[in-house]
């Protein structure tokens, strides 16, 4: 009787350790209840929050490692907790509802209906946001320079980008602001430099790397450069030639026209103009290493030589993380004109402006 006893608790130990190593070795999956979840192809899991997939690149907020992009290619697996809407080829609206991807599937349930596609039709995805703040990211940069002593100085610059996004649109809005004053003989500053430029456009994804831009606006003032005020306005289509996690560079173009009021002209000159004119862009963002980002963005404007001629505004910047929302910015900025106008006294402005910056930014 002992012995049946002892082969029967064997048994049950057996069977017991057995049963864990089986479980132990099936694959692990989580639930999708109060976070995002993605599975890279090396099999780890990350948790957070899902912000959005555009071009080939995801976006993916981690508490522990902050903002992440990764390379679509390098994702196995995701699972949202919330409803998102899923931009798919050859559907002209963004499908709605809690999605999911495994491997060459992509599901979407939206209560009890699922509907399933093949991963190659996927363009872009981010969240169905209850609030119009969550499909905002802003970042803000400024940069201050105070000089005292034998030169009295104060160089003033902020800079601010604001993208909303959705599973079909993009909506870009950029302001960069410079304002230095330095002393003179009698002691009080005097403002040399003040200039202001702001920047949007709407773009439509109609593929996954094609999209065209219905509206794009520019608003420039630069009394120094003798321009009272400058609204571009213009449409224009866009591609994306390489986007991954570590490397994009995308080109735009398209014809627009120029309004440029002159703060004053030359006797018998007109000092508001207007003409067409063709703007061409193009931005590149390459990551250098972890914590190391380079950007860089052109646009050019060409036109008559009564609003300016060819004029280009260039900045290049190196980034540096400091913090998962702080990081330290050198800019190199290069505004041109290459035919600027003469004023009511006869002097010419200068057809280049140069400007070095170091600033901190935050993103939200």
């Amino acid at each position: 009787m002992f012995r049946f006893l002892l082969s029967v608790q064997t048994l049950f130990l057996y069977t017991l350790f057995f049963s864990q190593v089986s479980i132990a070795d099936d694959h692990w999956t989580p639930k999708a209840t109060e976070y995002d979840w993605v599975q890279l192809t090396s099999g780890e899991w990350l948790k957070g929050e899902m912000k959005a997939m555009y071009s080939e690149s995801l976006e993916f907020d981690s508490d522990k490692l902050d903002l992440l992009n990764i390379d679509w290619e390098d994702v196995q697996s995701l699972k949202s907790y919330r409803p998102s809407q899923v931009n798919l080829e050859n559907h002209d609206e963004p499908v709605k509802g809690k999605l999911q991807i495994s491997g060459d599937e992509v599901q979407v349930t939206d209560g009890d209906k699922t509907l399933t596609f093949d991963r190659i039709e996927l363009i872009s995805f981010s969240p169905a946001a209850d609030r119009e703040l969550d499909l905002w990211a802003l970042k803000f940069t400024l940069s201050l320079n105070v000089r005292s002593g034998n030169t009295q100085q104060v160089d003033y610059t902020a800079q601010v980008a604001a993208k909303r996004r959705t599973a079909k649109s993009r909506l870009s809005i950029d302001y960069i602001g410079n304002i230095s004053k330095t002393d003179t003989a009698t002691g009080s500053l005097e403002e040399t430099i003040n200039n202001h430029r702001v920047t949007a456009g709407l773009d439509i994804y109609a593929t996954r790397y094609f999209f065209y831009t219905p509206v794009s606006g520019e608003y420039f003032r630069d009394p120094f450069q003798n321009i009272d005020s400058r609204l571009t306005l213009g449409v224009g289509v866009g591609y994306t030639f390489y986007d991954t996690a570590q490397f994009e560079w995308r080109v735009n173009g398209g014809p627009a026209i120029i309004r440029t009021r002159y703060v004053s002209v030359q006797t018998g000159e007109d000092d508001d103009i207007h003409a067409g004119a063709l703007v061409l862009g193009t931005d590149l963002d390459m990551e250098i290493n972890s914590k190391t980002d380079f950007i860089f963005k052109y646009n050019i404007q060409a036109s008559k030589s009564e609003v300016g001629g060819y004029t280009h505004h260039m900045i290049a910047t190196i980034e540096n993380e400091l913090t998962g929302h702080l990081d330290l910015n050198v800019s190199l900025i290069w505004d041109r004109i290459s035919q600027p106008t003469k004023d009511s006294s006869g002097n010419l402005p200068d057809p280049d402006d140069y400007r070095l910056l170091m600033g901190v930014s935050y993103t939200y």
